[in-house]
């Protein structure tokens, strides 16, 4: 028996550890549904061009340029069109292996972001399982949630769009849509703060600071 368990031990130590997928393998093997403009070649072009120094430009499947613009060890940045931007994370999760992160954004006139996560084999994640997105309430002042005109806003603005961006170890989210209330905007502006809702991540769940 201790001949067997000491052979046991001596495969593991030569196999090692069951090692997390790195941001590069998980980016070529992103399934195409998810940048369908962009085929695995050409996520792979990308990655060649960065590792170069040059512009990482490639021709997308509308006709349009694709670019990378970020390339790090646990984030990459993508413009995939004239109005769209792509960035991907990856949050290290307790026990080992990570939780991959997609910001979706719509860069028109005012950012909107949409984010999924997966697993390391592309299985989705439902959001609600990792994080609570903020709500309208959330961005507004002490003031705002006192007052008497604050129905009015809310009617307002019926179009609430909100950017997100990753930071050091979470995400932050900022309001941007007080543009479209039109003219009673400024009459608005102060009842939003100034700093984005920010969040960490546990190694399990997105927890807001």
């Amino acid at each position: 028996m201790t001949r067997i368990l000491f052979i046991l031990t001596l495969c593991l130590s030569v196999i090692g550890p069951v090692r997390a997928e790195d941001l590069r393998t998980l980016f070529i093997d992103m399934p195409d549904s998810i940048i369908p403009t962009l085929t695995r070649s050409e996520r792979m072009d990308f990655l060649d061009y960065m590792d170069s120094g040059m512009k990482a430009r490639v021709r997308n499947k509308l006709g349009g340029e694709s670019e990378m613009t970020l390339l790090q060890d646990n984030m990459l940045s993508l413009r995939t069109s004239q109005s769209g931007r792509l960035d991907m994370a990856l949050f290290s999760k307790k026990g080992g292996g990570s939780i991959i992160c997609i910001i979706n954004t719509v860069t028109a006139r005012y950012d909107d972001s949409r984010l999924s996560f997966y697993t390391e084999r592309w299985e989705p994640v439902p959001v609600e399982e990792l994080i609570e997105l903020p709500q309208f309430d959330d961005y507004l002042t002490k003031e705002a949630l006192k007052s008497d005109s604050l129905d009015v806003l809310k009617k307002e603005s019926i179009l609430r769009f909100q950017s997100a961006a990753v930071t050091d170890n979470g995400l932050e989210f900022s309001y941007t849509s007080l543009e479209y209330i039109g003219e009673d905007a400024d009459r608005f502006r102060t009842w939003f703060g100034k700093d984005p809702v920010r969040y960490t991540w546990t190694g399990k769940r997105f927890k807001r600071k």
